[in-house]
């Protein structure tokens, strides 16, 4: 799994959540400020992961002092993002792994898919096609660095697997079969 690869002990909390009045069909919605790590761990030109709220998160910070937000990792293989250069000039973070380079304001690929190793990486380029990368919105506020997500977006995405314990794809009701 990805959260032994995560740095910090530190488990975000929702600090204040809000969702769509009335009755709703579909999925529901809570989207919340979450706490990913407490703004003293993200120094200058630093990064720090969290997993929160079933979501990888990186955080950094401008040489400005602005900070930054991107999904921990990356969309060719899921491997993490940590470590990634970030470039100033054209508000993007390299992908350590496969050299690709993503917006840190939209989350899109900037330039060449998978660009290293070179044999590898043309290889792992070839069976994933480019995909982007989710970039939260991202504030500091009570000493900690939060980003707004969908807390329940992974009960959501699991519900329709899950119809009773130890139910996995519609065993109950044959529905997998």
């Amino acid at each position: 799994g990805f959260a032994p690869a995560l740095r910090s002990g530190f488990q975000g909390t929702a600090v204040s959540a809000t969702s769509a009045p009335g009755r709703m069909t579909g999925p529901r919605m809570a989207e919340a400020w979450v706490r990913v790590v407490p703004s003293d761990q993200v120094a200058v030109n630093r990064q720090a992961d969290n997993l929160v709220s079933g979501t990888a998160v990186l955080v950094g910070r401008y040489s400005n002092g602005k900070v930054w937000a991107i999904s921990a990792k990356n969309s060719a293989t899921g491997t993490e993002m940590f470590g990634g250069r970030v470039d100033e000039s054209d508000l993007t973070i390299r992908d350590p792994q496969w050299g690709t380079k993503y917006s840190l304001v939209n989350g899109e690929v900037v330039g060449k898919w998978c660009p290293s190793p070179p044999v590898l990486g043309a290889l792992i380029g070839a069976i994933f096609p480019p995909t982007g990368v989710w970039v939260p919105q991202v504030r500091e506020q009570g000493g900690y660095v939060e980003v707004l997500l969908d807390v329940n977006a992974k009960a959501e995405f699991e519900k329709k697997y899950w119809k009773g314990i130890l139910d996995a794809q519609g065993k109950a009701d044959g529905g997998y079969y």
